[in-house]
């Protein structure tokens, strides 16, 4: 038997996609990408958001709790992720308020439960402008805000348990107890 991970990474980066998604109709959905992928090109022309994997933070030193029926040692942790978005083009400051404003409510807490998302939403940052230059020495507008969320992943391992232990009681000869 080998470790296995309760909530992935994958699992609570989609999430976040699919909650950010909820916040524009579907007729308006822009480009939504993620962030550090390879052989990936962001629009040209557009406006365009890049959701960038997240960066996790141990809340704990974790705990532990053994499953005897399966054979199992687990491990918890509490963590908190924060994931950074960025919002590019003429759409980009509006989407970013939007975003920051929306994560802060318990509209997302409210979701987040209806839909059994493996997080609970915490906060989000204040947007920050951050221009970039691009490849053609042009300046484009990116705002920046950061969803936080918090999860509790666990690792389980396996682990042997006594099922049973026989007891044997020795009774010494009574001519070799001490007089």
């Amino acid at each position: 038997m080998t470790a296995t991970l309760g909530i992935t990474e994958d699992q609570v980066f989609d999430a976040v996609w699919q909650t950010v998604t909820q916040f524009f109709a579907p007729a308006v959905l822009p480009p939504i990408f993620k962030g550090f992928q390879n052989m990936t090109a962001t629009p040209a022309g557009v406006s365009y958001i890049v959701i960038s994997p997240g960066i996790r933070v141990g809340q704990d030193q974790g705990r532990r709790d053994y499953d005897s029926v399966n054979g199992l040692q687990i491990i918890g942790q509490h963590r908190t992720y924060y994931y950074q978005v960025d919002c590019f083009g003429a759409n980009g400051p509006v989407w970013a308020d939007m975003l920051s404003a929306a994560w802060k409510s318990p509209w997302v807490a409210d979701y987040a439960t209806l839909n059994a998302l493996p997080f609970t939403p915490l906060y989000a940052d204040e947007v920050q402008q951050l221009n970039i230059v691009n490849s053609e020495d042009q300046y484009e507008q990116r705002f920046m805000t950061k969803l936080y969320v918090q999860f509790d992943q666990t690792v389980s391992l396996p682990q042997d348990f006594f099922s049973g232990a026989g007891v044997i009681t020795i009774h010494p000869p009574a001519d070799d107890l001490p007089v």
